[in-house]
């Protein structure tokens, strides 16, 4: 009996050491006792197993796994979750069903702050810094890529979203239902400043600015690529300022009271177009050739400038109403039209440049040719009358000077 009751205490402390082993070890891994100064991890659920590297509220989740990782969420209802070497998520004390997650990568981080229903979004890349500050439901996305800045401010339904790419600035203040996108660009800066229903987009291209500022579903977009470009679209309604392909060229839609303005370039560079406001219903167009100089309206209505494969040209159109001026195939130029009409090189029709200093001095000689000619014919039927037949009725030659001076 003796002997059996060693081997029960025996396996009892065996078993307890055991089962402290375990618990050490998976303690040690969530980062809950002690761990490896390479590598922390931890885990903080409904305010349970809070540390300085992870913690939580009531109804919420954090969890970190990395060197140097951290992982908080201090709202309601939130979950912040980083996996990486230095990686960082964080919702704030005031912030409501938030989602901060900082995944992949190094030296990232995701901030949800403040607001309700807003989601912070890294995934992959190095050095990134994603976040959504108040309001309701934003959305701030980096994917891969390094050195992107990505933030959503204030408004509501607004997202910003960098996809690949390096040293980008993607942001939106205010406004709603706003959107900022960058796809594969490097050193570019697209951002949305209030308004509704606003798109700045970059997709490709390296050091691009893409902009609107204000307005209502105005559009801002570089396409296909190019260095240096600038577009933007700055108040009013439904305007557009677009690039596609090329480099270096700068497109402005104007500002407050410009409404259903486009500015267009396409597969050249150099250019500038500007469709400038208070104004509405203008456009320039720019397809093929570089450094030309492109304008409509500002201010002015239903005007338009153009320039079709042609460089070094100048065009401007209004402030009209339905100017229109343009260049095709030419280089070199400057085209203009104040006034109703078309200007379309060297062909014009309508207001006053409608006729050139030629066709000025034309239709004058021909006035004084024929006054002249008057001048001549009245003095020689004078004449005539004067000298008068020296035979005939004398009645009859009394009669014709009376009635030659009524």
């Amino acid at each position: 009996m003796t002997t059996t009751k060693t081997i029960d205490s025996r396996r009892k402390v065996t078993g307890a050491l055991v089962a402290g082993a375990v618990a050490t070890g998976l303690f040690a891994s969530a980062g809950l006792g002690s761990a490896p100064p390479a590598s922390a991890s931890c885990v903080s659920i409904f305010g349970i197993g809070n540390s300085p590297d992870c913690s939580s509220t009531l109804f919420s989740a954090a969890f970190a796994i990395g060197s140097g990782a951290t992982a908080h969420a201090d709202g309601l209802f939130g979950a912040a979750f980083a996996i990486g070497t230095a990686a960082s998520a964080i919702t704030s004390p005031s912030s409501v069903l938030n989602l901060a997650a900082s995944l992949f990568g190094s030296n990232n981080s995701a901030s949800a702050l403040g607001g309700v229903f807003n989601w912070a979004f890294n995934i992959g890349g190095n050095n990134n810094v994603v976040s959504t500050q108040g309001s309701f439901s934003n959305q701030a996305t980096n994917l891969l890529g390094s050195n992107n800045k990505v933030t959503t401010q204030g408004g509501y339904f607004n997202f910003a979203r960098n996809v690949l790419g390096n040293t980008n600035s993607v942001k939106i203040t205010g406004g709603n239902s706003n959107a900022a996108v960058n796809l594969l660009g490097n050193n570019g800066s697209v951002e949305v400043l209030g308004g509704a229903g606003n798109l700045a987009r970059n997709l490709f291209g390296e050091g691009n600015s893409v902009k609107t500022v204000g307005g209502y579903l105005d559009t801002a977009s570089n396409l296909l690529g190019g260095t240096g470009n600038v577009i933007t679209s700055e108040g009013g309604y439904f305007n557009s300022a677009r690039n596609i392909g090329g480099s270096d060229n700068v497109l402005t839609v104007g500002g407050a009271g410009s409404n259903l303005t486009t500015a267009l370039n396409l597969f050249s560079s150099g250019n500038k177009l500007t469709a400038g406001g208070p104004g509405s219903l203008n456009a320039v167009l720019n397809a093929g050739g570089g450094d030309n100089t492109i304008s409509a309206g500002g201010p002015g209505n239903l005007n338009a400038g153009f320039n079709f494969f042609g460089t070094g040209n100048n065009v401007a159109a209004g402030p009209g109403p339905l100017a229109l001026a343009g260049t095709v195939l030419r280089d070199g130029l400057t085209v203009t039209k104040a006034n109703p009409g078309v200007a379309i090189n060297s062909f014009r029709v309508g207001g006053t440049s409608a006729t050139n200093s030629q066709n000025a001095t034309a239709p004058t000689a021909v006035k004084a040719a024929a006054a002249t000619t008057g001048t001549n014919k009245k003095t020689t039927k004078k004449a005539d009358n004067a000298a008068g037949p020296t035979t005939g009725d004398n009645k009859k030659t009394d009669k014709k000077g009376a009635d030659s001076s009524e």
